[in-house]
């Protein structure tokens, strides 16, 4: 939970003012633990039961919730008078979208009914359903004039029913996997899977606040996602629909193609006539595709790529549709957006998310050189610039958006692994109709531990661009070790797209607040942008006490804790990490390196490799081992020209940068070790260890899962291969048991059993731990051979 700061926020001489310019950002605090504690578990015990006590229990949290949407949207409604353009469009016909953040809907597990590996990645269902009711009882709209957006992965849905369908004899459809529930018939008895998002539950709670007339009924609808109905706008007469916005492609008719005013990396975007409604010119178009007012839903997180996901990258990456060509043959595959050119595209691939962007040869999913060995790639205007297109064709479209953000739990560390998501309890909401200025307020909060007072004196010190600061882990060295101080920096002394977004007349930075802390009935406010509270008549700074950072993008988020390692490193054992890292990165030679310094554009590369290896789950009968074996080498192998027969080296950055975070991760966990080379060092709680150590145990790490044969993953590269060996040609019998598959393996070896046909090539300095071979390896110099794995076929 946030903390105040009990000393004044203003400089002396100063003055004392509450914020009144800029945007309008309303906003409530509550008791996290009232919204949304448990949850997952009440949920999986009303599946299992149904039994309504618990489900009083579940609507009880989402009540708690709606009495801070209540006040929140109140507030903003008295300064803006939203409510007022909301009827307007309203009576055009127009519905209104709410658009979550569901990246995977995951969030209900389909085989245990708890919390799924996205539960803590995506916007809550009751956080939806919360806000639904408010505009439906504070603005007299019916169920049926609202909708929900998402892009749906018809790859997820694949998987889903290779396991689920035939439990219910029936096909899940996208639709049903974001109800998170669907029914099926079998032998004349109901069966049902329950797994996915949850909007089922959101009609379920939203039924017992309502008429429920048939104009008025929240279930309407639901039959349609449970059979894959596709119904626009004009057709769903008194139903509450769910839309998936990426699959076009089979309906032609939904799309249409719009201008971006000065358009950076896209000069017209494809649409979905759901949100932009249909072609001006043709009545009977609009008649069915109105057009839409888009309530964003966004949950913040620390993205794998960018700063944070919050209201700008929810409609400025996931609006672009996946599934649409240019052509309107039904059957083209060759996508605008989304990648691979087949019937399951999963990632937008093709969309810039660096500014360089390197060109890919559509067969091998790797970058293409020209004839003297460079990649080929093009300067674009990166995330930024993606972003914003799509957000400047929304607002030529003339369409209302109104934002909420949910800060109850904000996500940090990740922004795509549900398992290493690390939530921070927060318990603010947020709202404003300026996307601009709501994110640059969550940015200013997530990015601010040092009071205002000591801040502002370091900006005007250091002449910085921000007075929002944190403190920072800074490495030291200390005799013959590397220790941990305290130092000062933020990333958004490095981040533009606020900027930019402002400068292209999307929003604007300034902003002032307005709100109510329920937990303790004070009012909020700010003060030159920083959140405050009223206590005692006393106005005092209201802080997160998290250090938010993706491990992903460390290097951008903790600079100066990153530099400091490099130049500690260097200092003690005359390497050159800190020279390497500039000379990789600092395009501009200004001695930092920011956002849009992203070096040679990998990440399009890994995202078109990501998405070939996703496709191998459904398109391989063994994808659930081959897709992770290819997807982790093949980064490793292309991060060095020795290690593959084309010489490609396009993940060396990558891969560099991830050794520096692991380093971090080593230097904070909470047990201590000796480092592997230097006898006088050690890592952990606050130590830091050797590179050299660090590159050892990246590399033993990605490849085998641990530093001992006793320690190897199943899970890893080299455990992928172990299990599909063992299954194809050993009937199994080592991985029926897989706790200990691998070490009977080995011990079998060790008593002179004859080893599983199939041969694993690695680099030198790969084939052993801890002094140990492991078995099935074999060293080796030949780029050919390196990280190729050999059965009858080869990996």
């Amino acid at each position: 939970m946030p903390e105040l700061f009990t000393q004044p926020i203003f400089i002396d001489n100063e003055g004392f003012k509450l914020d009144e310019a800029g945007s309008l950002i309303a906003g409530v605090h509550i008791d996290a633990d009232k919204a949304y504690s448990e949850l997952p578990d009440l949920l999986q015990k009303f599946i299992n039961t149904q039994n309504e006590e618990v489900w009083s229990e579940i609507e009880k949290k989402i009540d708690y919730i709606y009495s801070g949407i209540f006040i929140m949207l109140n507030y903003l409604d008295e300064e803006t008078n939203f409510m007022c353009k909301l009827q307007e469009e309203v009576k055009k016909n127009k519905i209104l979208l709410f658009k979550p953040n569901i990246m995977s809907p995951d969030c209900i597990s389909g085989y245990n009914h708890g919390a799924g590996s996205a539960y803590s990645l995506a916007t809550k269902w009751p956080m939806v359903a919360a806000i639904m009711r408010w505009f439906h009882d504070n603005g007299n709209i019916n169920y049926s004039q609202m909708g929900l957006i998402e892009g749906c992965n018809d790859l997820i849905a694949s998987i889903c029913n290779k396991t689920f369908s035939s439990q219910i004899n029936k096909i899940i459809t996208n639709e049903g996997i974001l109800e998170g529930r669907v029914e099926g018939l079998v032998d004349g008895e109901i069966k049902t899977f329950d797994g996915g998002w949850g909007f089922y539950y959101v009609r379920k709670y939203l039924s017992s606040h309502c008429s429920q007339d048939e104009s008025d009924n929240p279930m309407n609808g639901y039959e349609e996602s449970c059979n894959g109905i596709l119904l626009a706008p004009g057709e769903a007469k008194n139903k509450l629909m769910i839309y998936d916005i990426n699959t076009l492609q089979e309906v032609p008719s939904r799309k249409r193609i719009v201008s971006v005013p000065d358009g950076k990396n896209f000069s017209k975007i494809t649409m979905n006539k759901i949100i932009i409604g249909g072609d001006p010119s043709n009545p009977d178009d609009i008649k069915l595709y109105p057009g839409s007012v888009i309530i964003n839903v966004p949950v913040p997180k620390m993205h794998n790529n960018d700063l944070i996901t919050n209201s700008i990258k929810n409609l400025g990456i996931a609006l672009y549709p996946m599934k649409c060509a240019k052509s309107e043959d039904p059957l083209d595959t060759n996508w605008i957006y989304g990648s691979p050119n087949n019937k399951y595209p999963n990632t937008r691939a093709k969309l810039p998310h660096s500014p360089w962007v390197m060109k890919i040869d559509d067969e091998t999913h790797l970058p293409i050189k020209d004839k003297n060995g460079k990649y080929i790639s093009f300067k674009t205007a990166g995330s930024s610039g993606t972003q914003c297109d799509l957000l400047k064709a929304l607002q030529n479209q003339e369409v209302f958006m109104i934002h909420i953000s949910d800060n109850i739990n904000i996500t940090n560390i990740t922004s795509s692994n549900g398992n290493t998501a690390l939530p921070i309890s927060e318990g603010f909401i947020w709202s404003s109709l300026d996307c601009v200025a709501l994110d640059t307020f969550c940015a200013n909060y997530c990015f601010k531990t040092l009071p205002r007072i000591y801040a502002k004196q370091l900006q005007e010190k250091y002449h910085l661009k921000t007075e929002f600061l944190q403190e920072v882990p800074f490495a030291l060295i200390h005799k013959q070790n590397i220790i941990t101080k305290k130092n000062v920096d933020s990333p958004l002394l490095r981040y533009s797209l606020y900027k930019d977004a402002e400068i292209r007349g999307i929003g604007s930075q300034l902003y002032h607040i307005k709100g109510l802390d329920l937990t303790t009935k004070s009012t909020l406010s700010s003060y030159k942008g920083h959140l405050i509270q009223e206590k005692n008549n006393n106005w005092y700074e209201f802080m997160t006490k998290a250090l938010y950072y993706n491990y992903l993008t460390l290097l951008y988020n903790l600079q100066t804790t990153i530099f400091s390692y490099a130049k500690a490193c260097d200092s003690l054992f005359n390497t050159n990490l800190y020279n390497e890292l500039m000379n990789m990165l600092d395009e501009n030679n200004d001695g930092v390196i920011d956002y849009n310094e992203q070096g040679r554009g990998f990440e399009t590369a890994q995202l078109e490799t990501f998405a070939y290896c996703l496709n191998l789950l459904i398109t391989d009968e063994y994808g659930s081992l081959k897709s992770p074996y290819i997807q982790n080498i093949s980064l490793l192998k292309n991060s060095n020209s020795c290690w593959n027969p084309n010489a490609q080296n396009f993940m060396k950055e990558s891969i560099f940068l991830e050794k520096f975070s692991l380093a971090f991760k080593l230097s904070q966990q909470e047990n201590q070790k000796k480092d592997l080379f230097y006898n006088k060092m050690i890592y952990g709680k606050g130590y830091w260890p050797s590179f050299k150590t660090v590159e050892y145990l990246y590399n033993m790490t990605y490849v085998y899962g641990g530093q001992s044969l006793k320690s190897i993953s199943l899970s890893s590269p080299y455990g992928c291969l172990f299990q599909y060996c063992d299954i194809v040609k050993n009937s199994g019998n080592y991985t029926k048991n897989p706790s200990t598959a691998l070490s009977d393996y080995f011990k079998d070896l060790n008593s002179g059993e004859k080893p599983l046909p199939f041969t694993f090539f690695v680099p030198h300095g790969f084939g052993k731990l801890n002094g140990i071979k492991v078995p099935n390896t074999i060293e080796t110099n030949d780029p050919k051979l390196i990280f190729t794995a050999h059965f009858k076929e080869i990996w």
